[in-house]
Formats: C-alpha cells, sequence, structure tokens
C-alpha cells in the first residue's frame, strides 16, 4: 500500500511532464478504463493507466464502483479503442463460480 500510494505521488509529479511531451498525432489509442460496481481496490488499473499513459496512450479512468451502464455509455461516447476493467476476485466470488 505504501508503495502504491508513493507510485501515485510520483506519477501526479511526473504527469506535467509527459503530458508536455505528447501530441495528438503521437497517439496509441484511446483507452476506458475502471474498477467495476462492487469494487473498491484501485492499484492494479492505476498501474496499467500509468504504463499505457507512457506508452503514448489516451486515459479516460473512470474510477471505482462503475456501474456497467456507464462504462458502456462513455466507451460510445468517446469511441475508445479498449476498455480494461480491474475487478478483485475474492474468496465468498470464487464460491459463486465453483
Amino acid at each position: 500500500m505504501k508503495s502504491a500510494r508513493v507510485m501515485k505521488q510520483a506519477v501526479a509529479h511526473l504527469n506535467p511532464f509527459i503530458e508536455a511531451e505528447k501530441t495528438e498525432a503521437s497517439s496509441n489509442g484511446k483507452v476506458l478504463l475502471a474498477t467495476v460496481k462492487g469494487d473498491v481496490h484501485d492499484i492494479g488499473k492505476n498501474i496499467v493507466g500509468v504504463v499505457l499513459q507512457c506508452n503514448n496512450y489516451e486515459i479516460i479512468d473512470l474510477g471505482v464502483m462503475v456501474s456497467c451502464e456507464d462504462i458502456l455509455r462513455v466507451a460510445k461516447e468517446e469511441n475508445v479503442d479498449i476498455i480494461g476493467l480491474s475487478g478483485l476476485i475474492t474468496p465468498l466470488w470464487m464460491k459463486w463460480f465453483m
């Protein structure tokens, strides 16, 4: 958890420099990221977002506890290339699938 907080602070510091180097023509695509409704864990989603952003992808991050309807609505509105979803599967969820 501590390393995730440090990474978040480092990315916040570096983000203006990353954005300054980007141009519209250099974008590799538009990615929508969200953590699905029922889950508040976003460390993995945030790491993926940072890695993609550093590789010239435009990131739209909807945050946590996002409904399917909202994900699909924004994906259509923004005409995204990729939808990336995060959801932690806990032992309780595993019981439902077995």
